[in-house]
């Protein structure tokens, strides 16, 4: 199947596990199947956007992304997962926040305290705008600049990464969903030790509330709509680069 044919699967996979969906905004246009082909009007964008208190899924309205300790030597000690896999789906979901000016935080730890390495440059480069947070608390949750930064997004779903998962990324997360926030873990954009760490962290994180999910997620789940067209170029580079890893400039 080519790539694009497997981004339009995937889309439509998503679209189907959306219904039924509640009412959405009146001045949606009605479109009708007629012998397995609809017909659109000229500059059709598709169904209105949800509200951002009433879509049960991620949107670029009510979400934000925040990265946990991707530093040098954290990344150095996971074991469960490949590196470059990680670093590649971490790229991936940081393109796509951007791509759709979703707020972005970015934590590390102990780097002001005792000269600890800073996060990976490959990955702080793709958000310069990011707010950046350095601390000295393992759980980011007790530091009360990381609290304010989260709550001055205004969001309400986090989508939250972190290295190592049953450390410095499951206290926050825990904390965030005992706040009122709804934690989206892109479970293959973290690691830890061992399998079995990673593991651990995973179901701790997931009996506190937290959605595990996958990267490709978020950009199929902040798209939505194949006729919205203002991002969609974009994001299909991204999932051409970074999920399907092909040529995002080669004829497809």
């Amino acid at each position: 199947m080519k790539p694009t044919h497997l981004l339009t699967a995937a889309l439509l996979a998503l679209s189907t596990a959306l219904t039924p969906l509640p009412a959405v905004a009146t001045d949606a246009v009605a479109i009708k199947t007629v012998n397995g082909v609809a017909t659109y009007p000229e500059g059709y964008q598709g169904t209105p956007h949800r509200a951002a208190d009433e879509d049960p899924f991620l949107s670029p309205s009510n979400s934000a992304l925040i990265l946990i300790d991707y530093q040098p030597p954290i990344l150095q000690g996971v074991r469960n997962i490949d590196h470059e896999e990680l670093i590649n789906n971490t790229t991936g979901l940081i393109k796509t926040a951007v791509i759709y000016d979703i707020p972005i935080i970015f934590s590390h730890v102990a780097v002001g305290l005792n000269g600890y390495d800073p996060m990976i440059e490959e990955l702080r480069k793709l958000a310069p705008d990011a707010v950046f947070v350095d601390r000295t608390n393992v759980n980011a949750w007790e530091e009360p600049e990381f609290v304010a930064a989260v709550e001055a997004t205004g969001r309400r779903k986090l989508i939250m990464g972190g290295l190592w998962t049953d450390v410095c990324l499951a206290y926050p997360a825990i904390e965030a969903e005992k706040a009122g926030y709804d934690v989206y873990v892109p479970e293959d954009t973290v690691g830890s030790i061992s399998q079995m760490s990673h593991e651990n962290g995973m179901r701790r994180m997931i009996e506190a509330g937290v959605e595990p999910i996958t990267w490709n997620v978020v950009p199929a789940e902040l798209q939505r709509d194949h006729a919205r067209t203002d991002r969609l170029k974009e994001v299909t580079r991204v999932f051409m680069e970074h999920l399907f890893k092909v040529d995002p400039d080669s004829t497809w």
